[in-house]
């Protein structure tokens, strides 16, 4: 699997909305509104390709001295087959030398164990956002 950088502007970063419209509102019913804002002009958003095919993305902004992971997704027929956890290792790999402290996300409660096998631990408390219970997690890099 490769990940690709897309640039907001870019006509590729459809591929980005296809996925978040597809595991966000379709499969989820998150409303439109909100999974696009604000910080989508400013972060790094990035693409996965499987066998030329796009399966992910995901969207990562710095927060401080912090990078955060957010929005990630793979369609449904790529899951449970190890590309989340190879996408977060090269994330990891790929923000490991520069001058974040840690990669922090917002965990939906039921993908908590997800991030854990990638090395994530929770912090904090249970909170919702977009009607489902998060749990903020963390990397120190």
């Amino acid at each position: 699997m490769e990940i690709k950088k897309i640039d907001f502007t870019d006509d590729n970063f459809l591929k980005v909305k296809n996925v978040r419209f597809t595991v966000f509102q379709d499969e989820m019913g998150i409303p439109e509104s909100k999974i696009f804002d604000e910080y989508d002009i400013t972060s790094e958003h990035f693409v996965f390709i499987h066998e030329l095919v796009v399966i992910g993305s995901v969207r990562l902004r710095e927060t401080e001295n912090n990078i955060k992971l957010e929005r990630m997704a793979i369609y449904q027929k790529y899951r449970k087959k190890n590309f989340g956890i190879d996408a977060i290792s090269k994330i990891i790999k790929n923000y490991k030398n520069k001058k974040f402290e840690k990669i922090i996300l917002d965990s939906i409660y039921d993908v908590r164990n997800f991030y854990k096998k990638c090395g994530f631990v929770e912090i904090g408390k249970v909170f919702d956002r977009v009607g489902f219970p998060h749990i903020r997690m963390e990397l120190p890099l």
